[in-house]
């Protein structure tokens, strides 16, 4: 997939990809929350139900919120590999 083979988002896979370099230099986080958004607002005019846009948009925001929304959005692996706070 596009994903692992050309823009891998695990730090040490691929050289010269956002990963590599601590996520910068890519497509930024805030960016992508902007296009979902717009992407929500289509479908939305379309009664077109987008379940896993939401649920991205909703990740896409953490990592912003979290002060990460200058970063590559393939950041978002280091999101979801933060363990739980108990």
């Amino acid at each position: 997939s596009w994903s692992s083979d050309t823009y891998n988002p695990c730090p040490g896979v691929m050289e010269g990809v956002p990963s590599s370099r601590g996520y910068t230099g890519g497509f930024a986080c805030d960016l992508m929350i902007k296009d979902l958004g717009l992407a929500s607002s289509a479908a939305s005019l379309g009664k077109t139900p987008l379940p896993l846009g939401a649920a991205a948009q909703q990740l896409y925001s953490l990592m912003s919120a979290q002060g990460n929304g200058h970063l590559d959005f393939s950041g978002v692996y280091t999101l979801l590999q933060q363990k739980p706070k108990k």
